[in-house]
């Protein structure tokens, strides 16, 4: 029988790597089919599948045949994010810039030539081998910066991202589908993001703890994005970060190709960076 379990599992789609979305989508599949067979008083049937498809699901993650392959195509169709799991790296202060002419550091958006340069300079990063690390001295730092804000309300990091962006930006709360606070909205002249919680965290507190370092704005802000690939721990709840290839609902891989690297934190199911 543990054999017979053990080549039924997927580890790509179980343990740390389990995609929920695909998980709760199987569930309310499996769980609609019970619902009709029980009404049609088909209660043996109806038990079976239910022991059926919560097995398969716990140790395959889905139930329905190549669900990974076809439900990224599906969620990513959806007008709304149904289960809070969309492509999750879109959103950064990086791009989002203020448009007024007398914010002379804002004027225009750096490069990432301009931020790698600044970010060396400063001693924020340190060569290692053919790539780069967090400088201890910064790591501390911002590390120290997330643990203050991590505990602030959406409203409340709303604002204070807003206070750092400029008055031509306006930072707002945005909502799920059932109302809750879920992220942070930022539009602009130059551009528009929406950013997680995790990320919103990461990003605020690399702009604090860059402020003594690097005096232009423009550059602090866009630095938020290639710093969030150097973590180690989760900036919400400080669990140790992991590296996977495994994909997710909304996203989309074409066939044949393997899924892009990805920085999760699997305590709070949280996407921090999808690496190039």
């Amino acid at each position: 029988m543990i054999d017979t379990l053990e080549r039924l599992r997927q580890p790509a789609h179980t343990g740390t790597n389990r995609c929920w979305p695909c998980t709760i989508a199987n569930g309310l599949l499996v769980a609609t089919v019970v619902v009709a067979l029980a009404l049609a008083r088909r209660r043996l049937a109806a038990s079976l599948v239910a022991g059926v498809g919560v097995a398969a699901i716990g140790v395959r993650g889905y139930l329905v045949p190549y669900t990974p392959r076809f439900a990224p195509q599906l969620v990513d169709r959806l007008p709304i994010s149904a289960f809070d799991h969309e492509d999750r790296e879109g959103g950064s202060l990086s791009g989002i810039t203020s448009a007024d002419e007398t914010d002379a550091d804002s004027a225009s958006t750096p490069t990432g030539e301009d931020v790698v340069t600044a970010l060396l300079e400063a001693g924020v990063v340190v060569p290692n081998g053919d790539d780069l690390a967090l400088a201890e001295p910064f790591r501390q730092e911002w590390h120290q910066e997330m643990a203050t804000i991590r505990d602030l309300d959406f409203a409340t990091l709303a604002d204070e991202i807003d206070d750092l962006t400029g008055p031509s930006i306006d930072a707002r709360i945005g909502h799920d589908w059932r109302g809750r606070s879920t992220t942070v909205l930022l539009e602009g002249p130059n551009g528009a993001a929406s950013l997680t919680e995790h990320k919103a965290v990461a990003e605020l507190a690399a702009a604090r703890a860059l402020e003594s370092r690097i005096a232009d704005t423009a550059v602090r802000l866009a630095a938020g994005r290639p710093l969030r690939s150097l973590l180690e721990r989760c900036p919400v709840c400080d669990s140790q970060l992991t590296i996977t290839h495994s994909s997710c609902c909304g996203e989309v891989t074409p066939a044949g190709e393997t899924p892009a690297e990805k920085l999760i934190c699997p305590d709070c199911d949280a996407r921090l960076f999808t690496y190039d």
